[in-house]
Parts: structure tokens; C-alpha cells; sequence
């Protein structure tokens, strides 16, 4: 469990020195977003920290398509995310985890073939590892949170 907590500090820290804002803004609004679903009564705390993830992530989607002024595809993500963590909080269980996994998947590896293809330090580089990062979280935190639900 250490050597967990130490590889999730080292990330955390490279990620953020190498993203910067990019970081910080899904981080500040995570935060934000698992303040207000702790208020729900009994819910599974992994199931919790998994729609709050992916609450700060549509919110960090969102505050990106203000700052452009346009609107686009990524409209989908946000609704996608809200309505699957809506789901997932008013009935956690298999069936919002498996939607929510094949959704992330599929944005995943988008978001790491867009990776790869951006050149080291640019804007949109620093961004797709966060994007990436989150997607991975919320899968963790979903899946443990059914684990820990099953038994």
C-alpha cells in the first residue's frame, strides 16, 4: 500500500510539473465535485470518488469549451459523464460500471492515440496526459468500488 501511495505521489507530482493548469483545473474541480457527492447519504465512498472524478473531468471539458467559444463533439462527453455518474451514484452497481468502463475505453484510447501523435510540450500534449490520467482513475475507482460492493 506504501509503494502505492509513493508511485501515486511521484506521478501526481511529474504530471503536474510537466501539465501545469492542465492539472490543476480538473484537480480544483474533482475536489469540488467530491465535496458535493460526499452530502449523499450511504453511498460506497469508491463509487463516490469515481463520479467525482469523472464529474471534474466533464467539468474541466466544459470550462475548456467556454474558454474556446465553441461548441463540439465534446458536448457528447460531458453529457455521456453526467448522465453515467448520475446513474452511478443513484444506483451504483454493475450496470453503470460497465457502461461507464466501455465510454472511458473507448475515449481512452482516443485520447492516447492523439497523445502520441502531438509532439512532446505542446499545449495539447500537456492536456491529453490529464485527460488520460483521469480516465484511468475513474476506471480504478469504479471497479474497486464494485469489488469492495461484492463482498
Amino acid at each position: 500500500m506504501k509503494a502505492a501511495i509513493i508511485v501515486a505521489i511521484v506521478v501526481g507530482l511529474a504530471a503536474g510539473v510537466y501539465s501545469g493548469i492542465h492539472l490543476l483545473i480538473p484537480l480544483v474541480l474533482t475536489g469540488l465535485a467530491w465535496g458535493v457527492t460526499r452530502l449523499l447519504p450511504d453511498r460506497p465512498t469508491d463509487f463516490v470518488v469515481a463520479a467525482a472524478v469523472q464529474v471534474g473531468h466533464l467539468l474541466w471539458i466544459a470550462v475548456g469549451l467556454v474558454v474556446i467559444g465553441v461548441l463540439t463533439v465534446d458536448l457528447v462527453d460531458i453529457a455521456i459523464l453526467l448522465a453515467g455518474s448520475v446513474w452511478l451514484l443513484a444506483r451504483p452497481g454493475l450496470a453503470p460500471v460497465v457502461v461507464l468502463t466501455v465510454y472511458q475505453a473507448v475515449a481512452l484510447l482516443i485520447n492516447v492515440g492523439a497523445f502520441l501523435a502531438m509532439p512532446i510540450g505542446h499545449n495539447l500534449h500537456r492536456a491529453l496526459l490529464i485527460h488520460i490520467i483521469w480516465r484511468i482513475l475513474a476506471l480504478v475507482f469504479m471497479w474497486r468500488g464494485y469489488h469492495k460492493s461484492r463482498g
